[in-house]
């Protein structure tokens, strides 16, 4: 028996030890390394493709012209543009390219104020933040409509998980973009949290600061003048030998 006990006791253990562990909950974050900014969209947004798109699940991102994308709608696809023509004056919009009936979609600000929430660093996205109702608002982020204002700020992404079985199997997840004086949206980065209904905390990306630069400068300009005199040296020295050789 107390064999028995101790083999059962050791496929326990072995079972264990193979049995695989729950995934950490982990914001997975893409940071642009040249920040994408909005060209003047003459279409309006559903005739043309001119803007900037990202998908958040691929972590990819690229600024088009006229032609969209194919495949145009999967999950996590989201697309910033800079309307000229709708309403005779510029307006920074936001079209979400997942279907909204798996759950993809943008925070709305309220069941009242349909139009993408504007968030500030330190903001928490999840269930019970703002209206979510895919597709239920518009697209507009400002200065007509919407609820956007220049300066860096976020807006809350709904991103259905391609293995789950219904609209509610969501990610939440930010975009992290910038609306400039002329309404134009430069997006720097996004990210979400890669466990279904896990809300997320938005967070800027660091900015290099200007003394990075300003050293990077500096010694690149050491190097140049380093490498300056290492070849004008040669040549003052031969120089300076043949005016010997004149005068002896």
């Amino acid at each position: 028996m107390n064999a028995f006990k101790s083999a059962l006791a050791a496929l326990s253990l072995a079972a264990a030890v193979v049995a695989p562990l729950p995934a950490a909950a982990e914001v997975v974050h893409t940071a642009l390394a040249t920040p994408l900014t909005t060209e003047p969209n003459p279409g309006g947004g559903n005739y043309d493709g001119t803007g900037v798109w990202f998908n958040v699940l691929a972590g990819t991102a690229e600024s088009r012209g006229y032609f969209f994308p194919d495949p145009l709608y999967a999950d996590g696809q989201y697309f910033l543009l800079l309307d000229t023509v709708s309403y005779g004056t510029p307006e920074a919009m936001v079209f979400v390219q997942g279907f909204f009936s798996r759950g993809n979609g943008v925070v709305y600000d309220s069941s009242f104020s349909l139009n993408p929430a504007w968030f500030v660093a330190g903001a928490v996205i999840g269930a019970d933040t703002g209206y979510q109702s895919p597709g239920a608002g518009y697209p507009d982020i400002g200065p007509l409509y919407g609820n956007g204002e220049p300066g860096r700020g976020f807006l809350g992404l709904t991103i259905r998980d391609p293995a789950g079985s219904s609209a509610s199997d969501v990610f939440y997840g930010f975009a992290e973009v910038e609306i400039n004086a002329d309404w134009s949206l430069t997006l720097h980065a996004f990210a979400y949290e890669n466990v279904r209904g896990q809300s997320i905390t938005t967070f800027a990306s660091p900015i290099p600061e200007l003394g990075t630069f300003a050293s990077l400068l500096l010694g690149l300009g050491g190097v140049a003048l380093a490498l300056r005199r290492n070849t004008a040296a040669p040549a003052e020295a031969a120089a300076e030998a043949e005016a010997d050789s004149a005068r002896g």
